[in-house]
């Protein structure tokens, strides 16, 4: 098959890892595969590099942020020109309107990479009526990548969506210059490290209003954030958190590296979909300590394969991180264990499996 994925970038995040992973293995099984960035690449879109040759890198190289008409009509002409058998969206759906519209016999899918409530943002919420009107026809068939997202969907447009959860390849570590190690300050110091970009949705004012409070009681933790910063409001309200203990390394490229060193991670979100970065967790065996939103309750059984707090408020986080640190040390071998095994259903061979199984249909 002749398969497109287009999205307007590859920036450092959780979707476009898991269009990075999908793309490869769909190329790697011998199907013909195109990305296409509507952003032109920038020197950190760090999955636009990390795309294996055997995907062809497309760019319609919009430029500045916002609305433009113009990349409307340069999405439909690309997608009319390619003959492609399939199309897969992946969010900004008004880029994508023209050309459902205007290429009735086109397949055409979308994945919500998140609760379907969360993919309407200014343009989408203008088009949602269009939006509604597409998935109910069948225009545009909704893939969703958790139970709970599979739930959502159905509730805010009255129609079936199918399942094919996330997936991630095995994870690649290394050693070089691991700041995990350098954190510890005592041989028994417990190491948290929070993978996420600074927005709200990740909650992050919480988190280190919960490990000051930690640090205050005299345990031995430190926090590391790594995560490109996105809301500079959300940053300077954390700033004055930031010491030793609690530290902020900014985007980095090696975060399977440092989650494979830390001890725990950290993930009290107000929502999500179902996080990259908590399955590369537990294929590392690094223990999530996560809210229960989105689709982590489908993934995570509160003390086996991690901890799930009562909600993402600072008082049932805070009980939840006493829980981890005062687990004993045969519980926490248990519970990395448990992470290992619960990560062969997320393997990326198994996703795509189901992703190719849609199109086909």
């Amino acid at each position: 098959m002749r398969i497109l994925h287009i999205h307007p970038s590859m920036l450092a995040g959780g979707v476009e890892a898991m269009i990075c992973a999908t793309a490869a293995e769909m190329a790697r099984e011998g199907h013909d595969v195109t990305f296409c960035s509507i952003y032109q690449p920038k020197p950190d879109d760090i999955f636009w590099f990390r795309l294996p040759q055997s995907v062809h890198r497309k760019t319609l190289g919009k430029q500045s942020t916002g609305f433009s008409l113009r990349e409307v009509f340069a999405v439909y002409r690309f997608i009319k020109r390619g003959h492609f058998d399939i199309v897969q969206l992946h969010g900004f759906f008004y880029y994508f309107m023209l050309a459902v519209l205007l290429l009735p016999r086109q397949k055409f899918f979308y994945t919500f990479h998140s609760d379907a409530n969360r993919e309407n943002f200014k343009w989408d919420i203008r088009f949602f009526w269009l939006k509604k009107l597409m998935f109910r026809l069948g225009r545009v068939h909704a893939i969703t990548i958790s139970p709970a997202s599979q739930k959502s969907f159905t509730e805010l447009y009255g129609c079936k969506s199918a399942l094919c959860e996330n997936g991630i390849p095995m994870p690649l570590v290394d050693d070089v210059q691991n700041p995990v190690d350098k954190a510890r300050i005592t041989p028994d110091t417990k190491v948290l490290l929070h993978p996420g970009r600074i927005t709200e949705a990740k909650n992050q004012l919480v988190l280190v209003k919960v490990f000051r409070r930690l640090i205050k009681e005299g345990w031995d933790v430190v926090l590391l954030i790594a995560g490109k910063e996105e809301d500079d409001t959300i940053l300077q309200q954390i700033r004055p958190y930031f010491c030793e203990r609690i530290q902020y390394l900014g985007l980095r490229k090696d975060v399977p590296s440092l989650m494979a060193k830390a001890d725990g991670m950290c993930l009290p979100s107000v929502w999500e979909g179902l996080p990259i970065t908590l399955l590369e967790c537990l294929a590392l065996g690094c223990i999530p300590i996560c809210s229960p939103v989105g689709g982590i309750v489908d993934v995570i059984t509160d003390g086996k394969n991690g901890l799930l707090s009562k909600s993402s408020c600072e008082e049932d986080y805070y009980q939840t991180m006493l829980r981890f640190l005062k687990q004993s040390r045969e519980d926490t071998v248990r519970m990395k264990q448990w992470c290992v095994t619960s990560f062969q259903p997320y393997h990326i061979s198994n996703s795509v499996r189901k992703y190719l199984l849609e199109y086909s249909k």
